[in-house]
């Protein structure tokens, strides 16, 4: 059951929600049907959202369901009382931006153990509890599964986006290319903005 408009995206808009039967509160994406126009997009997330629930770590945002409407697809997951690490970028003392990375690295440990690479880490995608302070990883292959195109039809975010993203090779892809993207987030919150302030294109990355 669909409940108050938590935000809005490229990929669509975000709910608060409540599942009828166990009555747990959950956050609900609706994804735009234009990101999801052929089968093989729809079978891309179902594959992603079976990866992501496999995932059990307190620094990981639970994911629980997905299912389709007329208009698209919606995708039921932990509801998280925080903001994102957007909203902190460049005024968080050293201390904190350390403690704030041992929980991302090990939430993503916890699923490069198993197999599953984030590959569009970004602080919009790392969220920070209210109460707890803690971390919290969301929307795991989400650009990979939609097909969210960067430069030269990567996919991914550009600013954060390892070399094999940019070119494209996605058989390069690993744990190091979620690395990469954490060491420009880490650039972002400690300076409150990307490394690069203007991006290559895809054929001069090396």
């Amino acid at each position: 059951m669909r409940g108050a408009l938590l935000g809005t995206g490229g990929m669509g808009a975000v709910f608060e929600g409540t599942h009828r039967q166990t009555g747990a509160r959950v956050a609900l994406k609706l994804l735009a049907a234009e990101h999801l126009g052929s089968e093989r997009r729809r079978s891309a997330l179902i594959a992603e959202v079976r990866a992501m629930a496999r995932l059990n770590h307190p620094n990981i945002a639970g994911v629980y369901d997905t299912g389709r409407l007329d208009d698209g697809t919606w995708l039921a997951m932990e509801l998280v009382d925080g903001a994102s690490l957007a909203s902190v970028a460049g005024r968080t003392p050293w201390e904190r931006i350390r403690e704030l990375l041992l929980q991302l690295l090990d939430a993503l440990a916890h699923a490069h153990a198993r197999g599953v690479i984030h590959r569009d880490i970004k602080p919009s995608n790392v969220l920070l509890e209210r109460v707890s302070g803690r971390v919290l990883l969301v929307d795991f292959g989400l650009a990979h599964a939609l097909g969210d195109r960067g430069p030269g039809g990567a996919e991914g975010t550009p600013h954060y986006m390892a070399p094999e993203q940019i070119r494209g090779d996605w058989r390069d892809f690993g744990p190091w290319t979620d690395l990469y993207a954490v060491g420009c987030l880490t650039w972002t919150l400690v300076h409150g903005a990307p490394p690069w302030s203007a991006l290559p294109s895809a054929s001069k990355v090396l």
